[in-house]
């Protein structure tokens, strides 16, 4: 089913030749999960760089339906999951925008950002994820989180033709839609004169239909009813059809063994149509409270009558989604190797773009009486969490509803590159210690653009019935199946997706006349919201491996150094009493990144490795996105020295987020499908952005004052630490059919913290510390949002006489969610993630050697995730002692699919 390997060849380039070397050492495709483990702990003993890999064992079957699901098995790997798959990926700790993605060795991307997300990867379309923990000169620059690289299938892999797919339902328990899914490969190889040439297609459809049921507060806590609590609960839903169609293929031609071409494609593709909704239940002002329980000083449940009766207006709203998010990406490359006796010579040449539409239309309700009472539930930390029941009123009922607004938010975010690299490798002769020497150069000219614009038509308390809107109002399905503590109501009117889009032009004209302003055409550009940075990087590296022999002991690995120049052009737009300027900025910055990797072999069963390297993660895009408002200009006395003009926006002077990265690992291979290993890492980290105010580089273009800008700049640092063990083995000493049984186990330890500062002064680079004009500055060192402490995974598996079965258990313990958000200058509000754990199945039985039928069934425990909020007070920027709620609540998809693999 998988293998758990560390598949160094991929390490090397991004070429054919590196794909073969994968494919004749590493065993791209192995048999069944007992040669999976053989090949995996093989792989992992050769390697020279600390890198987990999961291979596919048949065509089109990775061990989970998106991509982002099996990355969650690697070790020091974490996951949060919606929409029924995982749907961020953390790396040690750090997201993929600290991380660097490839496909295929070569730089991947979606739009304007600097990677792509695992789970846009069909599973059926690939061969097999290498996520390289330690780095070394000739990869591709690794963020500071490490790179993870998606390798696809080329022609070459196979002995002869091959004719392989599958066909699937996928059935998620919360929607109750059952999709269609497939994917198709087609191989084949022929001679050709004296060589052969081999061409390959694959073809992958994935769709599901998700139900996210959320109930929740909003991130707020206050006083009610004279005690404490969240005072404005939800009721959401996230829910969308989502489908990812994906197309790859290669030609590999191999005229002579020491000559290999290939080209190869990939077209990407991710389709969502999006109808999210929510309704807000206010809790405060109300005619009266009755059933109040209350411990110390924080309401548990209560009743209240005639919410907001305090207050004019219609408090309880919310909206109706009908969101479209595009997303096309395509990669061609074209290369080869030659091999000219001790030297080998590759050569790679790619052209990515990509292209990401939004599209989001949102029509606002309100509820037009207070006459109704609320049952809420506020709960404690930890607990079954928040929910509510609306009594006194009708959800069915349409006149209850008006019409509040429309919002509108479109998006287009482009990218694209070329890249090119060339590499050689040399194996010197009669230098036993020096076994080979590597060398290289790679530019990319990478271009990213956005450009996007909103509008709200604001018809709040206008008494317009919802009959009046040129929509089709419905009343939504029902979510919460299987919620013991659902609220009321959970399920309200609202258009549906299709009468929205198709009245556009309807329903813009509606808000036009009634409110006299907007346009037919939709939201107009923003230029604060649209850039375009040319990025351009020249790298050149030169590594040497060695090798030899101490008593009984033998020593290998390499050194390298990795040199690279980046040189950054941005253009935004400057705002100030003048109107919208055009802005350009120029900056240039090269980095050094050194890399050590050293094995010593102390018997053919134990090893021990050792790893130093430099890491750096450039900025994002929209970071250096200027978008310069600047206040008016204040007058300045006659002999001012520190007269100056203050703004906000971007940054584009922002400089990388550097990293000094220490690993070391002891293993040990007690048999043929056994091992055991354990690990230590550090990353010292600095440059982590912020937002803060600075003295922007160059001066104000209207004034000539110097400029002092509150946005992102490059301030604080971060330490993370952590240990990673995992022992993997079949059973082979049991007798008969016993011997079928074996396990999996892994287990990360992560200490991630950095220094943030809250409530800082507005003084161009002030300390963050409490003083004049900033009472509650505080700088700490807190956690990094979003990284549990613990992550284990736990498997359970069997394999014999054609039956496959697989139970895997992944547990991570609770987490800061995001930064802490600074509200009113003296206090912060932050989410904490409750401990989350998650069973999943996998099994499969093959009725000979060209038919199997399988049936996976994910998310089994059907475990909601939840979180609270944390409210922190800074008096004289002394943390005071947390201050916690419940929070949050949802119900995520439990899904069912089965269906048959067949190969020919």
């Amino acid at each position: 089913m998988l293998s758990l390997s560390a598949a160094n060849a991929w390490a090397q380039d991004a070429t054919a030749t590196a794909q073969e070397d994968v494919a004749e050492e590493d065993t791209i495709i192995v048999t069944g999960l007992r040669a999976s483990l053989q090949s995996a702990q093989s792989n992992k003993q050769r390697s020279d760089k600390i890198v987990d890999s999961i291979v596919a064992e048949d065509i089109g079957k990775l061990p989970d339906v998106a991509v982002s699901d099996t990355a969650a098995r690697i070790p020091g790997i974490q996951v949060e999951r919606r929409g029924g798959e995982a749907s961020r990926v953390l790396v040690r700790g750090l997201d993929r925008f600290n991380y660097t993605t490839t496909y295929n060795g070569r730089e991947i991307f979606t739009a304007e950002t600097r990677s792509v997300a695992l789970q846009d990867f069909p599973a059926g379309g690939i061969s097999a994820i290498d996520v390289f923990k330690t780095s070394s000169a000739d990869l591709v620059e690794p963020g500071i989180a490490g790179l993870v690289n998606v390798r696809s299938r080329r022609p070459f892999d196979f002995e002869d033709s091959e004719i392989a797919g599958s066909v699937w339902g996928v059935y998620p328990d919360k929607s109750r839609d059952l999709e269609p899914n497939a994917q198709l490969l087609l191989s084949d190889r022929w001679d050709v004169g004296d060589g052969e040439i081999g061409a390959l297609i694959n073809f992958s459809y994935t769709r599901m239909h998700y139900r996210d049921s959320v109930r929740r507060h909003g991130f707020f806590i206050a006083d009610l009813a004279g005690a404490r609590s969240p005072d404005w609960p939800e009721i959401q839903y996230a829910e969308a059809e989502r489908w990812r169609p994906s197309i790859n293929g290669a030609i590999q031609w191999r005229p002579n063994p020491d000559v290999e071409l290939y080209v190869e494609g990939l077209w990407q593709g991710y389709r969502e149509r999006a109808t999210d909704r929510m309704w807000a239940q206010p809790l405060w002002g109300g005619g009266s409270y009755s059933n109040l329980v209350i411990e110390n000083g924080q309401i548990i449940s209560g009743t209240v009558t005639n919410p907001t009766g305090c207050c004019g207006g219609n408090q309880t709203w919310g909206f109706q989604g009908a969101t479209k998010r595009d997303t096309n990406t395509y990669q061609f490359a074209i290369g080869g190797r030659w091999d000219a006796g001790p030297l080998r010579i590759t050569a790679d040449i790619a052209r990515t773009d990509s292209t990401f539409d939004l599209r989001t239309e949102s029509v606002d309700y309100e509820i037009n009486t207070k006459n109704y009472s609320v049952d809420w539930f506020t709960g404690r930390p930890g607990g079954s969490g928040p929910t509510f029941q609306v009594r006194g009123v009708d959800p069915t009922n349409p006149a209850i509803y008006n019409y509040r607004g429309f919002y509108e938010d479109y998006l287009t975010a482009k990218g694209d590159d070329w890249q090119a690299r060339l590499d050689f490798q040399y194996e010197p002769t009669g230098i036993a210690f020096l076994p080979s020497l590597r060398w290289g150069a790679r530019f990319v000219n990478r271009d990213a653009s956005s450009q996007a614009g909103d509008f709200y038509w604001n018809l709040r308390d206008r008494g317009i019935p919802i009959s009046a809107v040129p929509l089709d109002y419905v009343l939504q399905p029902r979510g919460f199946r299987g919620d013991k503590n659902a609220p009321f109501p959970v399920s309200w009117f609202g258009p549906t997706f299709d009468s929205v889009h198709a009245n556009l032009t309807d329903l813009r004209q509606f808000n036009i006349t009634n409110t006299g302003a907007g346009s037919l055409d939709g939201p107009a550009v923003d230029p604060g919201r649209t850039f375009n940075i040319n990025e351009k990087t020249y790298a050149g590296y030169a590594q040497a491996n060695y090798a030899f022999d101490a008593g009984s002991v033998t020593i290998d690995g390499e050194l390298g150094l990795r040199a690279v120049r980046t040189e950054t052009e941005t253009n935004g737009t400057l705002f100030s009493t003048t109107g919208p300027t055009a802005v350009n900025f120029k900056t240039a910055y090269t980095d050094w990144l050194p890399s050590a990797n050293m094995r010593i072999q102390f018997t053919p069963a134990v090893q021990a490795r050792f790893a130093y390297t430099q890491t750096r993660t450039r900025p994002n895009f929209a970071q250096l996105n200027p978008a310069l408002r600047l206040a008016p200009a204040t007058p300045c006395t006659v002999g001012q020295t520190d007269c100056i003009r203050t703004g906000s926006g971007g940054n584009p002077f922002l400089k990388p987020l550097d990293s000094d990265n220490y690993d070391a690992s002891l293993e040990y291979y007690f048999s043929r499908t056994g091992f055991a290993s354990i690990g230590i890492f550090r990353r010292d980290m600095k440059g982590f952005i912020a937002n803060r105010a600075f003295e922007f580089p160059e001066p104000d273009p209207e004034t000539g004052r110097t400029l002092v800008i509150s946005g992102p700049v490059n301030t604080r640092e971060a330490r993370i630490k952590g240990v990673e063990a995992q022992v993997s083995s079949f059973f082979d000493f049991l007798p008969g059919w016993l011997s079928g049984f074996g396990a999996q186990a892994n287990i990360t330890y992560i200490d991630a913290k950095a220094e943030f500062g809250f409530f800082c002064p507005a003084t161009a680079n002030a300390p963050c510390v409490a003083g004049p004009g900033a009472p509650n500055a505080a700088t700490l060192r807190t956690r990094i949002p979003d990284v549990s402490r613990w992550t284990y995974n736990l498997v359970g598996m069997y394999e014999r006489d054609g039956l496959t079965l697989r139970l895997a258990y992944n547990h991570r313990s609770s987490f800061p969610e995001a930064d802490r958000a600074e509200r009113d200058g003296f206090f912060t509000l932050q989410g904490r993630g409750n401990p989350v754990s998650r069973l999943d199945w996998s099994s499969s039985y093959a009725i000979n050697d060209n038919v199997t039928f399988f049936f996976d069934w994910t998310n089994i425990l059907n475990n909601p995730f939840k979180s609270d909020i944390v409210r922190v007070n800074y008096p004289g920027g002394v943390p005071s002692a947390e201050e916690i709620f419940p929070m949050l609540v949802r119900q995520e998809e439990s899904v069912l699919s089965g269906g048959i693999r067949f190969r020919f």
